[in-house]
């Protein structure tokens, strides 16, 4: 009898297993097939201190009922599977330079089983550029995690990808949230948004020379992000971050536009 229950046991686990992983598959080709939502990548120039174009990001937006575009929400639920269709077009857009492009994925897509198969996709289509992945932190994720999440990046990382931090703040939680991350961390970028004060008396835990000096102590490539005017690139000029990304340089840009 103990034998049977085991036997039953583990036929019913192996069916809700397959189940739950064909509705899963299932769900994410609806949704690569669904027209409800309008999406696109479009790309934004980063440059080095002397203005040179080193690299690009591809930034997803939905299109909105007044034909403007904007960042969609709940990326996290975005497939793979999707985000392959939407960059196929943009990246017949791009040079076909040494340089590197920028990729934001959530942390549901890092962990993929599919996570791996991207990056090799990715890369080959893009080549000669490099290809960078990057990461929003946010999402609280728990010892066991961890694991995985890692296991994934050092993974890629042996394709010679790139992984990035993208958007830290001046929060001292924002360094203690990627601190066990250093180790394979390549680059940093910092907003100017998150550190512009409008009352000088208000606190920063970390400024921009912090995560500078946070950067250099790790060997990771410090990024500074929306450079809007000459003040913010002097700014970046003093902490000597050469790699440099923002409006000053050019606004995010349709991919169905000539890059220059």
């Amino acid at each position: 009898m103990l034998i049977w229950i085991i036997i039953i046991t583990l036929i019913t686990a192996i069916l809700t297993i397959s189940i739950f992983y064909w509705h899963s598959r299932k769900s994410s080709n609806n949704y690569l097939e669904n027209k409800e939502f309008e999406l696109r990548y479009f790309i934004q120039k980063q440059v080095d201190y002397s203005g040179k174009i080193i690299g690009y990001e591809c930034l997803l937006r939905q299109k909105k009922p007044d034909n403007t575009w904007s960042l969609p929400a709940n990326l996290d639920s975005l497939p793979l599977q999707r985000v392959v269709f939407l960059l196929e077009d943009t990246f017949k857009s791009l040079p076909a330079k040494p340089i590197t492009l920028s990729i934001n994925l959530e942390y549901n897509q890092i962990i993929s089983p599919d996570f791996q198969y991207f990056v090799r996709w990715a890369i080959s289509k893009i080549e000669p550029m490099n290809l960078s992945i990057e990461y929003t932190p946010g999402q609280v994720i728990h010892f066991q995690n961890k694991y995985l999440f890692e296991k994934r990046i050092r993974q890629a990382r042996k394709y010679n990808m790139q992984f990035s931090i993208d958007n830290v703040g001046s929060n001292s939680k924002n360094l203690k949230d990627i601190e066990w991350m250093l180790p394979f961390i390549d680059n940093i970028k910092c907003s100017m948004r998150n550190f512009r004060k409008k009352n000088p008396n208000i606190w920063l835990d970390l400024n921009l020379q912090s995560w500078n000096k946070i950067a250099k102590e790790n060997n990771i490539n410090l990024i500074l992000m929306g450079i809007e005017d000459e003040k913010d690139e002097k700014l970046a000029e003093q902490l000597n971050i050469k790699t440099r990304q923002g409006y000053l340089f050019g606004h995010p840009q349709n991919p169905n536009r000539k890059q220059s």
